[in-house]
């Protein structure tokens, strides 16, 4: 399995909430897809990490160029201050 942290930095004042709920449901129906959350900075609560995991690097890469997200992030783009960070880890099974 695969961990995806995906850091985002939105516009002060921007009620991403909607978009953020709606990529996350269409998420959870893509195949190999396990489970998800958002965070949210203490700090600063611009900053939204968002983790997710699945069954292998394939699956994320099929949602992650899927028609579906590119036209989502088209309408979250315009309120990002800067383009995603995007991370990629293995898990790894305890002793190894």
């Amino acid at each position: 399995m695969i961990k995806v942290i995906i850091e985002r930095r939105f516009r002060k004042g921007e009620d991403i909430s909607p978009l953020l709920r709606e990529l996350k449901a269409i998420a959870m129906h893509q195949s190999g897809y396990v489970t998800g959350e958002a965070l949210v900075g203490t700090e600063d609560r611009a900053n939204i990490v968002a983790v997710s995991t699945w069954q292998s690097l394939e699956h994320w890469k099929a949602w992650e160029t899927s028609g579906t997200r590119v036209q989502l992030y088209k309408r979250i783009r315009p309120l990002l201050l800067e383009e995603p960070k995007i991370k990629v880890y293995e898990t790894v099974a305890p002793g190894k």
